[in-house]
């Protein structure tokens, strides 16, 4: 009997995945679809040959520039995936990371620093995403140094091969007077790094570091934020899926340990190394925390008066909360208030979010929409004070995506007592748990039926039931994870 019903779960989980690629798929050609037909548009303008003739212009000029400099006139190639195992570390990086002896225990009487590499974040910080978890993180191990004595905290980068202190970068977070410069750090006996930037395309750099901060009893952990590159790389850009799993398989087979911001991420990268085969560390250890749904300190006050405008009191207002790209599901949001919309359902949309990549018909779609500007709004560079303008007067927060690592508009959204409406993927489930309003996943017309129905009182939302970490939880938890050895699980 149990067979049975493993072999139909399998089967629907198998349906859903098969449903969720074809939506990608049909994303991708309206992209294209759209692209083209921009082109052929811009082909019949005066305006874009006379662009057209710059852009051979500035092509040639960038051509001889390269050559007086010796650099490449060509872009890079892109890697190819069938070579993504190729630049694992040697054998001998390998089984040196298998044997390396028991780091030094850690304890208030035998202390150890937190090495927590910030590389990606100082060399470029975008304000959403990955940097401000990152930045929030870094926050608050600082801030509860007394609080965990047995771990003292250092934020570093990689600069020519060796790690420095990021003194301003701590400083500007922390609100105090300038630091000193920056200057070289030493590894010393014990030492704890933390790779907790996104550091895919450095950590290629790091493993003399690792090997360093092994031979003097050390060990080494790096947070993973999802796998979606490598689980839906038709969603990414670039060479993302090529560089995320390379760093994948380098972190399983160097680090210690892999602490990532979810349980769902946690059980992916089980899944992800024990079904693939992939070579590892002895003993890999994983663990996860939850991300906190504070918002940073704001370093201004002032909401324009077109985000006070746009959460007007006359309507009911939703708001989406996060980069516009393929899987946030914006086309799907925005398909379900046009069928709200246009069945005389009177509310607003409000998006906070960055633009993203492959989606420049979704953009054209919102800019071009009839109710931009009167029922649907859209603020590309929110500030921090902004933003939580926009949760603390928002009726609910609408998230539509397909895959994330965490869910943190949904967290957000609860500490300040407001409702959310998620498509109903594991990561919702586990951060929402009871409290948020659940809808199928890329489904426009459920979507539109579950906010009818949440606006009537049919369903119930409960943001008492959302995990409502705070980022000095997070902090705590990480450093429990390390300092006890408290790990979620041991892949042998």
């Amino acid at each position: 009997m149990q067979t049975g019903i493993d072999e139909a779960r399998d089967r629907a989980s198998k349906a859903e995945r098969i449903r969720l690629l074809e939506a990608q798929a049909e994303s991708l050609r309206r992209e294209i679809h759209f692209l083209h037909r921009w082109r052929e548009q811009r082909t019949y303008t005066a305006s874009w040959h006379v662009f057209r003739a710059l852009f051979a212009i500035e092509f040639w000029l960038n051509k001889k520039i390269r050559a007086w400099t010796g650099a490449s006139g060509g872009p890079a190639p892109l890697v190819e995936r069938r070579d993504a195992a190729a630049a694992l570390p040697d054998p001998s990086q390998v089984a040196e990371a298998q044997s390396a002896a028991t780091p030094i225990a850690i304890s208030e009487a035998q202390p150890a620093r937190l090495l927590i590499d910030v590389t990606a974040t100082v060399k470029m910080d975008p304000h959403t995403g990955i940097q401000r978890v990152v930045k929030s993180l870094v926050t608050e191990l600082y801030k509860s140094q007394a609080q965990h004595p047995s771990l003292r905290p250092l934020a570093v980068r990689l600069d020519g091969g060796r790690l420095v202190s990021c003194e301003n970068f701590v400083a500007s977070l922390l609100g105090g007077p300038g630091a000193a410069a920056d200057a070289p750090v030493q590894i010393e006996a014990g030492d704890r790094l933390f790779m907790l930037a996104d550091s895919w395309r450095e950590f290629d750099s790091f493993p003399p570091i690792f090997s360093e901060v092994r031979s003097k009893g050390g060990a080494v952990f790096t947070c993973v934020y999802d796998l979606i590159p490598v689980l839906l790389p038709a969603v990414t850009w670039g060479d993302t899926p090529e560089v995320h799993e390379r760093w994948l398989r380098t972190s399983a087979a160097l680090c210690d340990g892999m602490i990532a911001i979810s349980r769902t991420v946690a059980d992916e990268i089980a899944a992800f190394i024990q079904d693939r085969g992939i070579p590892h560390h002895a003993r890999l250890k994983v663990g996860w925390f939850h991300c906190g749904s504070d918002l940073p300190p704001r370093r201004t006050a002032v909401v324009r008066d077109a985000v006070k405008t746009a959460f007007g009191p006359a309507q009911r207002t939703f708001l989406a909360v996060g980069t516009i790209e393929p899987r946030k599901g914006y086309d799907v949001i925005l398909a379900a208030f046009d069928r709200l919309w246009s069945s005389g359902f009177d509310a607003r949309l409000v998006i906070f979010g960055r633009r993203g990549w492959y989606v420049e018909g979704i953009v054209a779609a919102i800019m071009t929409h009839p109710e931009f500007g009167r029922r649907l709004f859209w603020f590309e560079n929110g500030s921090d004070a902004e933003l939580d303008y926009a949760y603390g007067h928002t009726d609910a927060v609408v998230c539509a995506s397909y895959a994330e690592g965490f869910g943190l508009p949904i967290a957000e959204a609860a500490r300040r007592e407001r409702p959310a409406i998620a498509s109903d993927i594991p990561v919702f489930r586990e951060v929402g748990g009871d409290g948020v309003a659940y809808f199928r996943v890329d489904d426009a017309d459920a979507l539109a039926q579950t906010i009818r129905r949440w606006s009537a009182g049919e369903i119930r939302t409960d943001p008492t039931k959302v995990s409502r970490a705070s980022w000095a939880d997070a902090a705590t938890r990480i450093v429990e994870i390390i300092t006890k050895d408290d790990w979620y699980r041991v892949l042998d």
